[in-house]
């Protein structure tokens, strides 16, 4: 009996302990969000009015600096080569002038001047060369063109840079022993065509002479002057046309020049005064922010 009065005790008073902590539990307010939004607002409010001016002071001083960077920067002028490789594929040649912007990038002037065969005072004009494939293909074998983009601070400088370019894509030690290959080719080609020729001319003067000889076979005679003028007419016209590929036989055709712009590219106003002024706004609210909790921490100390 002493030990179940000793058990009902007990639940009376862990039940007098829960009611208790359930009537505190009533009395705290929770806050609604309209109160919560309302001061944000008012806390928001409250530390612009304080620091607003400071945000304002240091935003225009970032558009200030965004100015001066525009008006120190020295211009720079972007062109575009449009290339179509013949004898390297086009991911091979972009290859070889990403190493040529590689060497630019170290500032490795005497070694592009030699590759270029231009001056090095041409070469530090030029700030960058950027390549891009017009259409990407995972053929070995792909020809297709691409474009060569330079930055450089004068455009006079474009025309030699483009002679430039070009003689160091045909003059490469592998590039060059397959021009040579293909022109020996060509000027053999030539060659034969010439003897054929001059063999059907040869040819083509006896039957005339035989023909003014002999007038039986005439008609005969007739029908094989015809058939050798036609001979000969079909191959001086392959001989033009080896005479022609001799003629631009080259490791790269360049489709379109470089052109010379009126005005510059880089750098741009709109874009500095804006990074200018995102500047100054992020290091304005970091001071901000600095100044409110050294102000917070000293109240606090009061």
């Amino acid at each position: 009996m002493v030990n179940v009065k000793l058990y009902d005790q007990r639940n009376l008073y862990l039940l007098f302990s829960v009611g208790l902590f359930m009537k505190q539990v009533k009395r705290v307010q929770i806050p609604t969000d309209e109160f919560d939004i309302t001061a944000l607002f008012e806390n928001a409010f409250s530390f612009f009015r304080h620091y607003g001016k400071l945000l304002v002071l240091v935003a225009l001083a970032g558009m200030l600096t965004g100015f001066f960077r525009f008006w120190n920067t020295p211009n720079l002028y972007s062109s575009t080569l449009l290339l179509q490789p013949t004898l390297l594929s086009a991911p091979e040649q972009i290859a070889l002038i990403d190493n040529w912007s590689a060497l630019l990038t170290k500032k490795e002037w005497p070694a592009l001047a030699r590759l270029f065969r231009v001056e090095v005072s041409t070469l530090k004009k030029l700030k960058s060369i950027k390549t891009e494939e017009l259409q990407k293909s995972y053929d070995p074998k792909n020809y297709s063109a691409y474009t060569l983009t330079v930055l450089v601070t004068d455009t006079a400088v474009l025309r030699p840079l483009q002679k430039g370019i070009t003689y160091a894509l045909d003059n490469s030690e592998h590039v060059k022993e397959k021009l040579a290959f293909k022109r020996n080719n060509l000027q053999s080609m030539i060659q034969s065509m010439e003897q054929e020729i001059t063999r059907l001319g040869s040819l083509q003067s006896a039957v005339e002479s035989s023909l003014h000889q002999s007038s039986r076979s005439g008609g005969q005679l007739m029908l094989n002057v015809s058939d050798i003028s036609g001979q000969i007419a079909g191959l001086k016209e392959k001989q033009l046309n080896f005479k022609e590929a001799l003629s631009f036989t080259s490791a790269v055709y360049v489709l379109q020049n470089f052109y010379s712009p009126s005005r510059p590219t880089y750098p741009q106003l709109i874009k500095q005064l804006l990074m200018g002024l995102a500047g100054g706004l992020l290091l304005g609210s970091f001071i901000a922010f600095y100044l409110h909790i050294q102000r917070k921490t000293n109240v606090n100390r009061q």
